[in-house]
């Protein structure tokens, strides 16, 4: 049975229900709360590729695999320049390793300019989603091979109406070599017309490794003002932190933080003076 939100979102498993969660337990937030007051939240989006430590491991082995394929590719190149005998059979290496330096020169400069955290607010006063996103959190697309490495400063800031907003689980599994099986989970926001299921937009909420929904029954009980059953602490805080820190537009971090519709209003129109002058 496929998804009622189409069109459906790449490697889908399942629509969530959007609803207040009723739990015997408190509903916890996976140590992803990065702020909350009675107005809005913010979580975080941070995955396991975004911790410091990790980041500089994976920066040291991009560069060192970028090196040595420059100098492949030059090799070939050279032999070719001076006649070497056969060297033309190596040609299609060289597409091959133009492919790989893509690869590793998108990941090499997104994994450097990519900010400490992406996160994500929710303002349940005024019914606002507010995203900001990088595209270190969807290497690995096919986007990965047609966009300029050199866009890796990009930061993308959107807005969405709660309302217009839906739950899906996708996953990816690959087999082992033991002979079992390898599952990665990725909880996705689909954005949808008002009052249709015609997907517009969509957005990463959070990856695991094992099946979990615990940030969306978190926020599904948040927004709806049912906090009594809310984990309510605050991510852990960490020694080191990247050094490139979450920067929100004036206008999108005065509007994400309104108290009310009425004083959203007044943020917007006061921003769309300034835009007209």
């Amino acid at each position: 049975m496929p998804s009622k939100y189409q069109p459906q979102v790449s490697c889908w498993r399942e629509d969530l229900h959007k609803g207040v969660y009723t739990t015997q337990l408190p509903l916890t937030n996976n140590k992803k709360l990065r702020y909350a007051n009675d107005d809005y939240c913010e979580l975080s989006r941070r995955f396991t590729g975004m911790n410091p430590f990790l980041r500089m491991l994976m920066i040291i082995i991009a560069f060192l695999i970028i090196l040595l394929s420059i100098l492949g590719f030059y090799m070939v190149i050279r032999d070719i320049v001076v006649g070497e005998e056969d060297s033309l059979m190596f040609l299609p290496f060289n597409f091959v390793v133009i492919l790989i330096i893509q690869l590793f020169l998108q990941m090499f400069l997104n994994i450097c300019f990519a900010p400490e955290d992406c996160p994500i607010r929710f303002n349940r006063k005024t019914g606002k989603v507010y995203i900001y996103d990088h595209f270190l959190l969807y290497f690995g697309a096919w986007s990965t091979f047609t966009r300029s490495p050199f866009r890796a400063k990009e930061i993308t800031v959107k807005e969405f109406n709660w309302a217009d907003i839906q739950g899906c689980m996708t996953s990816v599994s690959a087999p082992t070599g033991s002979g079992g099986m390898i599952r990665s989970y990725r909880l996705e926001c689909v954005v949808c017309e008002p009052n249709t299921t015609k997907v517009i937009d969509h957005f990463l909420l959070a990856a695991y490794s094992s099946l979990n929904y615990y940030e969306w029954m978190w926020i599904n009980s948040y927004m709806a003002f049912s906090d009594n059953n809310l984990d309510a602490e605050f991510m852990p805080e960490e020694d080191f932190t990247w050094p490139i820190k979450v920067n929100w537009p004036e206008e999108i971090d005065k509007k994400s933080k309104a108290s009310s519709l009425e004083e959203y209003q007044q943020i917007d129109a006061e921003y769309k003076k300034l835009g007209n002058k």
